[in-house]
């Protein structure tokens, strides 16, 4: 007769609960990830615009009102833009800050450094944008596509939403 011999318990090996630990940790990553992606998208791209202060009005240049909006939400969480022909409300002055510069220029080798300052920073601003596609491409192909677009979705609007109610 075919007699059944008794389950034998499969001892627990070292390292699968530290395996099902790291896939937790990726996967919330994975959705933290894309649910920052438009904020750090966002701020990149701000940022890159502001280290060459393509939001402030300078000799011969105008800056794009959406520049200026993008700059004072990035700036001031609002959308509150002086423009630099508009005078403030309290005065009738124009608002300093929004006037071109009239600094004194800096000897050449403080310029070259702040140049070179700039162009660092462009750069982290570029690898930044590419890091966050990447790692929703990643996010995408790798976990279930409509959490990460959820989350995705719902990273861009609460921060809108949020915009529009100050």
């Amino acid at each position: 007769m075919n007699q059944m011999s008794p389950i034998k318990p499969v001892p627990v090996r070292r390292g699968q609960g530290r395996a099902a630990t790291l896939m937790g940790a990726r996967m919330w990553h994975s959705y933290a990830g894309a649910f920052f992606a438009p904020a750090i998208l966002f701020f990149s791209v701000t940022g890159a615009f502001q280290t060459f202060n393509l939001h402030k009005a300078m000799l011969g240049y105008h800056p794009p009102a959406v520049l200026q909006a993008l700059a004072s939400m990035h700036k001031n969480q609002n959308l509150h833009v002086k423009y630099v022909d508009d005078p403030s409300p309290k005065t009738g002055k124009h608002n300093k800050a929004d006037k071109p510069d009239d600094t004194p220029p800096l000897p050449l080798s403080s310029m070259i450094a702040q140049w070179m300052l700039k162009v660092f920073a462009a750069l982290v601003s570029v690898g930044l944008i590419i890091t966050t596609a990447l790692g929703l491409y990643m996010s995408w192909q790798t976990s279930r596509r409509r959490t990460v677009l959820l989350c995705f979705a719902a990273g861009m609007v609460l921060p809108m939403l949020m915009m529009l109610a100050v």
